[in-house]
């Protein structure tokens, strides 16, 4: 129930889309109790022996009854599916919004497959349940009613046995809903683990290729499969055994009323036209109910997923924006950005990634932040761009600690070129202007000339149109950089964080790449997060990391001079003091 109750929060917003398919619906029902009546007054007529001319008039307006009932089942839909296109569509834009203020931390901790299975096929799901399902929730709660009342008013008798059977098509169906449900449930999970490990095959296509790993890998599949053929035959099992209760309590009314309407007739306290008129009202009094349970069988994916979209909705975010925020244009805060003894921990990890960590970097300053891998230097960019906050200590930017900055702002002030340069299925300049949404072709190029860009861009087929393909794997991973390097010079932010920018890329790219650099980080205040050394050599100061601290701080030269953690990071790369 509580499930349910939070399954028609859904519908805020598209309330009055359903009231008109309710009225919709309700109108369908009076046709076919018109339809029903007037049937039995042809019966009756016929069995009387009366006149074809008291009975063409009758069948005249049956078949008046029924084009009205085919124009409104076309209008049911249509206006059904529209309520549906509009719940769904809210429904996205509030999971998409939510993703987002969830931001990267809440990604780490799921599986991709997973979020795209909820947030999509999940979503799609849901179309049956809140389109169909819930307005005739109140059809069949509507209609029976009232055919029962009209009913009553014919025979007393024939209603207490109709009521009782619709309470059993309505309720006993619900205990093997619930049960239903639950198998749904883990129905719906095989579903996206299936889904989620076929997105990472597909993904991961060349690796179990190159480790001749796809034969292994594809029999997981083949058991995922299979667990998921189980569950979808346990949840038909269980479907069926409820869909013949339902069935059971239809044609148990129908017999009970017709019954004990004929005994009425012999009794000769019923007419025979009043018999006529329960036998074909008996029916639709139950139609409704019919209709429910059927709709209710194409709703249950959506249910099943329900649980994994207000997961999404229910969990929350690494950071918030701030209560009382500083009212501040970006171009009046001061590029200066400060760590005051942080420390931080992932929630996945035991040990911290950053202890009681201090550095300052100054407006047009550039730092480079070195040291091994999983020393913490990633961890910094994250903090600079508030994707976490720390546990202990703050990260300022003008003095003010982050989290008194609207998000906004905050990452208007910086632009990142990371190690992973991420390329979004489009064209060259669809990506570029992820910098600069209005930037100009003029623009792109000259953004591109000074990232070394241009002129690999001008012999793509389509130029600056050409499709880059998923993740950009069309293009090698320097020409994938110096896209990034272009993309960031277009936004011109005036802080600049370097995460690894140039570590997968050759030396004849990393030349190129390191010239590009160089353009745009000129006036800027830059953190520059390096594996290669050679990248941060020029840098005004150097911090060298080890397990989250700081261990050496300094210039290039008095750093190897030192003979201390930087000077053996350079000899473990063979790199020279004149490097």
């Amino acid at each position: 129930m509580m499930l349910e109750r939070r399954l028609l929060t859904l519908t805020s917003g598209v309330r009055g889309h359903m009231l008109g398919v309710v009225a919709v619906g309700l109108a369908v029902t009076a046709t076919y109790v018109g339809q029903g009546v007037l049937t039995a007054q042809v019966v009756a007529r016929i069995f009387t022996g009366a006149s074809w001319s008291t009975i063409v008039p009758v069948l005249v307006w049956i078949g008046v009854l029924i084009l009205i009932r085919a124009g409104l089942l076309w209008l049911h839909e249509v206006s059904a599916k529209a309520t549906a296109a509009a719940a769904k569509h809210r429904l996205r834009r509030r999971l998409y919004a939510h993703l987002l203020s969830l931001g990267p931390g809440y990604l780490e901790r799921v599986s991709t497959g997973e979020v795209q299975s909820t947030l999509v096929d999940g979503v799609e799901a849901l179309e049956a349940y809140l389109g169909y399902y819930v307005p005739q929730a109140v059809i069949a709660l509507l209609g029976p009613l009232l055919i029962l009342v009209y009913l009553v008013s014919l025979d007393p008798l024939v209603g207490v046995p109709t009521l009782v059977c619709i309470l059993v098509a309505a309720f006993g169906s619900r205990i093997w809903d619930r049960l239903l449900g639950k198998h749904g449930r883990s129905h719906w999970q095989a579903y996206t683990t299936l889904n989620s490990q076929f997105l990472n095959a597909m993904q991961g296509m060349t690796t179990l290729k190159a480790f001749n790993a796809s034969i292994r890998h594809g029999k997981q599949l083949q058991q995922r499969a299979k667990a998921l053929y189980r569950a979808t035959m346990v949840q038909m099992a269980i479907s069926l055994l409820s869909t013949g209760i339902v069935g059971l309590g239809v044609s148990a009314g129908v017999a009970f009323a017709v019954g004990i309407g004929a005994l009425q007739v012999v009794g000769g306290t019923l007419t025979f036209g009043s018999l006529l008129i329960i036998l074909f009202l008996a029916g639709e009094c139950f139609r409704p109910l019919t209709d429910l349970s059927n709709y209710w069988h194409q709703g249950y994916m959506g249910v099943s997923a329900a649980p994994g979209i207000f997961a999404v909705l229910d969990a929350q975010p690494e950071v918030t924006e701030p209560a009382s925020p500083i009212e501040t244009a970006p171009a009046d805060i001061r590029p200066a950005i400060a760590f005051n003894h942080v420390s931080f921990a992932y929630s996945t990890r035991e040990e911290p990634a950053l202890r009681d960590l201090s550095f300052s970097i100054m407006p047009g300053e550039t730092v480079g932040l070195v040291g091994r891998s999983g020393a913490g230097k990633s961890t910094v960019a994250a903090l600079c761009l508030r994707f976490f906050d720390p546990q202990t200590g703050e990260v300022t930017l003008d003095g003010h600690n982050l989290r008194t900055y609207p998000l906004s702002t905050l990452r208007r002030m910086m632009a990142v070129v990371s190690q992973e340069t991420y390329l979004f299925h489009g064209t060259v300049a669809e990506n570029l202007r992820l910098g600069k949404t209005a930037a100009t072709p003029a623009e792109l190029e000259a953004a591109a000339r000074s990232a070394n860009a241009h002129d690999f861009i001008s012999r793509l087929p389509q130029g600056y149109n050409t499709i880059v393909g998923e993740r950009g794997l069309k293009l090698s991973g320097g020409e994938r950089q110096r896209i990034a390097i272009a993309r960031a010079l277009l936004k011109d932010a005036p802080i600049l964080i370097l995460d690894e920018a140039t570590s997968s890329v050759d030396a004849a790219n990393e030349a190129a790449i390191q010239e590009a650099l160089e353009s745009l980080t000129m006036n800027r205040t830059t953190l520059v997060i390096a594996h290669r050394l050679s990248t941060v050599v020029k840098s005004d100061r150097i911090i060298v990391l080890a397990e989250g601290e700081a261990v050496e701080v300094g210039h290039h030269t008095e750093l190897v001079e030192q003979q201390g953690a930087y000077a053996r990071l350079i000899a473990a790369q063979q790199i020279g003091v004149e490097a």
